[in-house]
């Protein structure tokens, strides 16, 4: 049986009604729900804070700013994947005001086609920031019950007069008779300290 395919949450943001629906005709239902909307750039921000998008695609401009300063600033306060649309007369303007950050730009008006290949490498991008996050929050995990059971090491060596080796055993065998993780383990002794 296949895996099932992941779906990505979509917020598109514009100040056109029309231009939104156009936008969302274009993403395929059956990888991209939800797909919500906003009309400002102020709403946009307002949404994402309660949800996380996995996309965002801003079509310029807003009724509230331009856009591309809400694209970059989505880029470093989301894991989102950006996009934002540019008239051609402004597409290297916006480009250059964007790129950096990792937004892609795109050209109105939007056909189908490109919309498609941009879409693909928005999810993508998309995909692999979540595994690099993923992957980071492990680390983070990992890091933390290290502190612990080094802090609860210390607590036993201080208490108890054993030796580090003898920590170490003592909180490896504790975790293993109770099939707990060193990192309760820990945490049981740091509390009863």
């Amino acid at each position: 049986m296949p895996p099932a395919k992941r779906c990505f949450s979509v917020l598109i943001v514009s100040g056109k009604k029309h231009n939104i629906a156009l936008l969302s005709a274009m993403l395929d239902a059956s990888v991209y729900r939800p797909v919500d909307s906003a009309l400002s750039a102020g709403e946009a921000k307002r949404k994402m804070l309660r949800s996380p998008y996995d996309i965002l695609i801003i079509d310029p401009p807003l009724p509230d700013e331009f856009g591309s300063d809400f694209a970059v600033d989505a880029t470093a306060s989301s894991h989102s994947g950006v996009m934002i649309t540019a008239r051609s007369d402004l597409y290297d303007l916006t480009c250059a005001k964007v790129e950096a950050a990792g937004v892609l730009t795109i050209a109105k008006p939007v056909s189908q086609k490109d919309f498609y290949t941009a879409i693909k490498l928005i999810t993508a991008t998309s995909a692999r920031l979540l595994n690099g996050e993923k992957k980071a929050q492990k680390l983070q995990d990992k890091l933390e019950e290290i502190k612990l059971v080094s802090r609860a090491k210390f607590i036993l060596m201080e208490k108890m007069r054993m030796t580090e080796p003898e920590a170490h055993r003592y909180i490896e065998k504790e975790a293993m008779d109770s099939r707990h993780t060193r990192k309760e383990i820990a945490e049981n002794i740091i509390s009863e300290d």
